[in-house]
Formats: C-alpha cells, sequence, structure tokens
C-alpha cells in the first residue's frame, strides 16, 4: 500500500490505485476510498463523539431500511490497534449477493464508523485489502500544535 493520508487526526495506508475522496462538513469528515471496480470504503469522523455503539447501530438500522433480505452478523474486530463495534452483512442488491463491513470506536478526537462494502464476487478480491486499510488506521490524540504527529495509538495500547 503505497498511498498514505494523514489529516484531521488519523492516518491511513491504501493502495495507489484507490481513488480517495474527502468531504468535510461542519462537525464531520467524510473520507472515501473506491477500489478500481466497484468495493468501497467510508470512513466517518464525528467530532462530538457519540457513543460507537448507537453510531454503528444507526448504520446498520440503514441497512435494515433499505434491504429486506439482510443477513447481520456481530463480529469481534479491531480497527488499527482499537477494539470496534463489529458486525458483517449479506444482503441482495440489484440481484446481487453483497457483503458489508460495519465498524465503530471511539478516538480521542473523534467517533470514528469504517463501512466497507462490494458485491461478493469483488469482495472475495477486496475485503484483504479492506482489513489492511483498517490494521494502518492510527488517531492522533492531542488538539495541540502537534496535532498531526502525537500517535495516541502507541505500541504499548496493542494488546494483539
Amino acid at each position: 500500500m503505497a498511498s498514505q493520508y494523514k489529516k484531521h487526526g488519523i492516518s491511513l495506508a491504501y493502495p495507489e490505485r484507490w481513488e480517495l475522496a474527502e468531504h468535510l462538513e461542519p462537525g464531520q469528515v467524510t473520507i472515501s476510498l473506491t477500489s478500481p471496480g466497484t468495493s468501497f470504503l467510508t470512513i466517518c469522523l464525528f467530532q462530538d463523539r457519540p457513543d460507537p455503539e448507537e453510531v454503528a447501530e444507526a448504520a446498520l438500522q440503514a441497512f435494515r431500511d433499505e434491504y429486506t433480505e439482510l443477513d447481520i452478523y456481530p463480529t469481534k474486530a479491531k480497527v488499527g490497534r482499537r477494539p470496534a463495534i463489529s458486525w458483517d452483512l449479506e444482503f441482495f442488491c440489484l440481484e446481487l449477493t453483497n457483503s458489508a463491513r460495519i465498524r465503530a470506536f471511539l478516538a480521542p478526537r473523534f467517533t470514528c464508523l469504517l463501512l466497507f462494502q462490494g458485491t461478493d464476487q469483488e469482495f472475495e478480491r477486496t475485503e484483504e485489502t479492506f482489513l489492511k486499510i483498517a490494521r494502518s488506521i492510527r488517531c492522533r490524540g492531542t488538539d495541540g500544535p502537534s496535532a498531526e504527529t502525537d500517535d495516541d495509538d502507541s505500541p504499548e495500547d496493542n494488546d494483539d
């Protein structure tokens, strides 16, 4: 993974062939990564730091509202070194089986929501890339002058 993103208190690595877009709203940053196919990863940073369980549940409810055939699997996962509220989903859209992963966690400066999604055929190829991106995520914890270099995800926090 040759490309790096380091803004808004978060850093991550992603493949250089993937397209990155950033959308800023008051109190929220959305980072979108799109594969060369149709799979995508959306990362939302909520600066008012809502409860990660509520954020993940809201994302899950959006899937429930949209798809009548939805399988939901609670799972355990980490984003970077942080435990996350985690669900794996399977659903039908446009007569294709799709998979999605919802992950949410609390960091010192924001609550983070990750959503990975793709058709099953493509997801088989992109899921490992999504997992590598999620493992690469680091959050910075201060708002001071060194906010872009202070990493609150120090190796001492690693309990993998």
